[in-house]
């Protein structure tokens, strides 16, 4: 593997190396990828060494410190991979060094880094991102069945965890749900890179290609599937027609075609627009496109979208009650609002009228959570782990 081997210590100027274990890294795109390549990017910065075990997958790179374990097809969402048994030896934690083990995986690749950590008795904690008992409706599509997966689904969380030093959570809504389920954690955001998210002009060249240069534009980006509330964002729109506004959808995923069908069945395709997966190197210039951006989700962690929207200087609408409310501040970055559609276009009427005023509190947010700021709190965690 051609890994030099750097001693581990406790002191507080020596460099780290962790073993970040995940079900989830490129060449997909999800939260889970975007935080782990900020925090290595953070880390690597400082001098520490992150190095990376996830399930193999199509069209993936070969890549320095990144280490493949065989996988399937996980049934419940097909665009994603489990690895198959990955049995990483204790062994390779003294070949390679290993100071702290950071999970950010739930499944397979999750239950080999609490096996690992015990095995080759190093510190561990376990950062979550993904609420998996929220997901349960494409495990079990029975409606009446949906209430024992999500008590299974805890069942395992809790013991998933309890293999772990120490639990994060990216929100305090997070922190609060965990609770609820009794998982102890304390908060840790995900970071953005606030130096390649930020206003530029870029977005007028998206604006021309898609035709809609003299329209006010709401964004959306995010993963298409039912539970991120698109449908409700279909009523909002409903009920801006009069606004000269255009609603811009981001990103791809298993209920983009239904949601397609929604918009043509509503009469709606000259006022919502969708642009399907768009790569990550021109991702700033949609961000610089909007206007505003809307964030209509119930099932969120953290939000980094938002993040990256306010770090472009857009202000946002955002559900109440939800982590992205937690930094949204009324009239100052953004607006919230409840569920309800007409209250939800006036508040992003608000919003486009209100732009330039809230654009530079939108940009003061996203820099607290910018990588190195993060990154520092990150660093503190691992090192009260070792001691």
């Amino acid at each position: 593997m051609n890994i030099q081997r750097t001693p581990s210590t406790a002191a507080s100027n020596a460099n780290l190396r962790i073993a970040l274990f995940t079900d989830s890294y490129l060449p997909t795109r999800d939260g889970v990828v975007s935080s782990i390549l900020a925090y290595r990017q953070g880390l690597e910065a400082e001098g520490h060494k992150m190095l990376i075990f996830a399930p193999e997958i199509d069209g993936a790179k070969k890549e320095a410190g990144v280490f493949r374990y065989a996988s399937m097809k996980f049934p419940p969402y097909p665009e994603y991979r489990a690895a198959i048994f990955p049995h990483v030896s204790s062994s390779l934690a003294k070949k390679m060094g290993i100071d702290i083990v950071h999970c950010k995986a739930m499944v397979t690749m999750g239950l080999s880094a609490a096996w690992f950590s015990k095995r080759a008795k190093i510190p561990s904690m376990a950062s979550v991102e993904t609420m998996i008992p929220d997901g349960m409706h494409y495990i079990l599509p029975i409606k009446q069945a949906e209430g024992i997966g999500r008590a299974a689904a805890w069942a395992y969380l809790r013991f998933l965890y309890s293999n772990f030093k120490l639990v994060t959570a990216p929100s305090r809504h997070t922190q609060s749900l965990l609770a609820e389920h009794r998982i102890e954690s304390e908060i840790l955001p995900s970071p953005i890179d606030t130096e390649r998210f930020r206003p530029t002009n870029g977005g007028m060249a998206v604006k021309r290609q898609l035709g809609i240069e003299k329209k006010k534009v709401v964004l959306s980006v995010g993963r298409v599937v039912k539970e991120k509330n698109y449908s409700f964002l279909l009523r909002v729109a409903e009920k801006m027609r009069s606004e000269n506004a255009v609603f811009l959808l981001v990103g791809k995923g298993p209920y983009l075609e239904e949601l397609r069908r929604e918009v043509a069945c509503a009469g709606l395709a000259d006022v919502v627009k969708f642009t399907g997966f768009v790569p990550d190197e021109l991702l700033v210039d949609y961000y610089n496109s909007a206007d505003a951006f809307l964030f209509p989700s119930q099932f969120e962690t953290q939000g980094l979208t938002l993040l990256e929207a306010f770090a472009c200087g857009k202000p946002a609408c955002v559900l109440d009650g939800t982590p992205m409310s937690e930094v949204v501040s009324q009239g100052k970055n953004g607006y919230k609002f409840s569920l309800d559609e007409k209250e939800c276009a006036e508040k992003l009427c608000a919003c486009l009228e209100n732009k330039k005023k809230l654009s530079g509190g939108a940009r003061k947010t996203a820099l607290d959570y910018s990588i190195p700021k993060c990154t520092e709190k990150l660093v503190k965690i691992y090192r009260r782990l070792q001691e």
